[in-house]
């Protein structure tokens, strides 16, 4: 069978959490940073964001995502963790090093919920293991990214 977008973005999904403050499909707003070496997931996660109104910069290992995320300013962070040159856990530890209060949707199909600053490491922000829908990822995204000025 095979889903369009439009599929994805109409598909509502009861774990996707909802926000008073979440957007139609074609109303996102926000600069999102996808770090993510799977280039056919990055695609999928990239278009998905787009057409929701989103601006969406990539990298295609937590190296490059590194490099992106210091030069650039960003409302939120995707990230697989089992990536080339620097896992997202370590991105992770760098990130809250600085520390930078970023939000992350960190995505992978082994999360290393094993590691004692975990929890820590992912706040703000939520795991979420592979497989998931788009519109479970996009209500994600949503949650994380309420307007300025919406009543909660």
């Amino acid at each position: 069978m095979k889903f369009t977008m439009d599929h994805y973005l109409s598909n509502s999904t009861d774990d996707a959490p909802v926000s008073a403050g979440s957007a139609s499909p074609a109303g996102g707003s926000g600069r999102i940073l996808v770090v993510e070496d799977d280039s056919t997931i990055q695609r999928l996660i990239t278009t998905m964001l787009e057409v929701a109104g989103y601006r969406v910069v990539c990298a295609g290992d937590g190296e490059a995502g590194w490099d992106v995320l210091i030069a650039g300013t960003f409302d939120l962070l995707i990230l697989d963790n089992n990536m080339p040159r620097l896992s997202g856990i370590d991105l992770l530890r760098r990130l809250r090093a600085i520390p930078l209060n970023l939000p992350v949707l960190l995505i992978s199909g082994d999360l290393p919920k094993g590691e004692k600053d975990f929890a820590a490491l992912v706040t703000p922000g939520v795991a979420l293991s592979k497989p998931f829908s788009m519109a479970q990822l996009l209500g994600h995204v949503r949650a994380h990214l309420v307007p300025v000025g919406s009543a909660e």
